[in-house]
């Protein structure tokens, strides 16, 4: 049997992660099988395996590489902004697009299906805190300009955090996107209040 060459390697898990990611975002999680993951890719039971122990495991590199996008994504948004009271309303604005994203829905499934296993959760709670540098360093940068009054970034990211993520389950009562988003601009409003000198 011909060894494969790390390329061809690479591509085939790359034609694995795109099928799944096309299938959990149109379908959710739970009515998503190996099976038609290996449909839709044409690629072998035993390749699929090769790169993915189990279903679970390939959702959450679908979930960790969607969150490393989600970063690059933010690294280009806040690029251009002069101030950090700026960055705090596009990184509202950019932490309520994630709830258009299909893929973010059927990561909800997917937290809600597998919380009970310890593995799984503390791979996802890992990922869910990937963006916490970003709050950090614009409300500790927003301090060291004096445009926020000097306290615990880690504190004040944790409840800007928290207060993103419930104004964001509004999309559950209220579908409508403009609404979420001003809503997120919205709490930024409230949180400035706080935290201005």
């Amino acid at each position: 049997m011909a060894r494969r060459r790390p390329e061809e390697t690479e591509q085939t898990k790359s034609v694995i992660i795109q099928c799944a990611k096309e299938l959990f975002s149109q379908k959710g999680y739970g009515a998503v099988s190996m099976e038609e993951i290996r449909i839709r890719s044409g690629i072998s039971k035993g390749s699929i395996y090769y790169h993915f122990k189990s279903k679970e495991q390939l959702f959450i590199t679908l979930l960790d590489i969607n969150m490393n996008e989600w970063i690059d994504k933010w690294n280009a948004i806040s690029a251009p902004l002069r101030t950090e009271t700026e960055r705090l309303y596009r990184l509202a604005e950019h932490f309520a697009d994630d709830f258009n994203n299909p893929l973010m829905k059927a990561g909800e499934e997917f937290t809600g299906s597998r919380g009970a296993d310890p593995e799984v959760l503390d791979s996802i709670i890992q990922i869910s805190y990937m963006p916490r540098p970003i709050f950090i360093k614009v409300l500790q940068d927003g301090m060291n300009a004096g445009e926020f009054k000097q306290d615990d970034a880690d504190e004040l990211t944790d409840i800007l955090f928290g207060m993103l993520a419930g104004v964001g389950s509004i999309l559950i009562r209220e579908p409508s996107y403009d609404k979420v988003v001003a809503l997120h601009r919205k709490a930024i409003d409230v949180f400035l209040n706080g935290i201005r000198p």
